[in-house]
């Protein structure tokens, strides 16, 4: 596959164009010292595989406008299916994406799950509005424009985050009025620390007399 590597070693900073398949291989280096920079290095290395015919060209990161033989949605890129976990199934559309909120290349997808707390049309209604505002977003500004859009969307539609942010700050709420003055206008009083252990009063060895022994002196007179 035709592909366009960057290459820093020793001595050598640019990028490689690289072609393999049956027609043989072959490869080129456009150095960033001779193409004035990394941006023009490869972006002559982009236009050497695009001369070799649009089938070696890389593929643009981007939406794809096809629609694949098993899209039963209609809408490129928003595919119905099922996930099994001890047993249970759960159904949902998901709405794939090529490049996440923080600007990143990746391959994801925003899952609308159905059965519960929404049906079927409505599921699929949201995987394709998803889709369509983030291929609009893309094609208008591309990464800015994208970065905008999951925040929007997370403003309209709040999911986990949103959740996990309003339960935290629901748990300091409970906290700070824990040591609030209940209805009688007193305040609880603060937890009493346990009583230290009494200990047993240490023996104090007895002190020696100092006194000297006395002696009697014998009251017979002397003969």
């Amino acid at each position: 596959m035709p592909a366009v590597v960057r290459i820093d070693t020793g001595g050598t900073h640019g990028y490689q164009a690289r072609i393999g398949g049956s027609v043989g291989y072959e490869s080129k280096l456009f150095s960033d010292k001779k193409w004035g920079g990394k941006r023009k290095a490869k972006a002559a290395a982009i236009a050497w595989l695009e001369e070799r015919g649009d089938r070696y060209a890389p593929r643009r990161f981007g939406p794809k406008k096809g629609i694949q033989v098993n899209n039963v949605s209609g809408t490129p890129g928003v595919h119905q299916s099922q996930l099994t976990r001890n047993g249970n199934v759960s159904r949902y559309w998901a709405a794939h994406y090529s490049i996440g909120p923080n600007g990143r290349r990746t391959h994801r997808s925003k899952r609308f799950y159905y059965g519960t707390k929404r049906t079927d049309a409505e599921a699929r209604a949201l995987a394709e509005e998803f889709r369509t505002g983030w291929v609009a977003a893309f094609e208008s500004s591309g990464t800015d424009g994208v970065k905008q859009f999951f925040r929007d969307w997370e403003a309209k539609y709040p999911g986990r985050a949103s959740s996990k942010k309003r339960s935290s700050a629901k748990k300091s709420t409970q906290k700070k009025s824990a040591a609030k003055p209940n209805d009688a206008g007193q305040a609880k009083a603060p937890a009493k620390k346990p009583a230290p252990k009494a200990t047993a009063d240490k023996k104090t060895p007895a002190k020696k007399s100092t006194a000297k022994p006395t002696t009697r002196k014998s009251s017979a007179k002397k003969k």
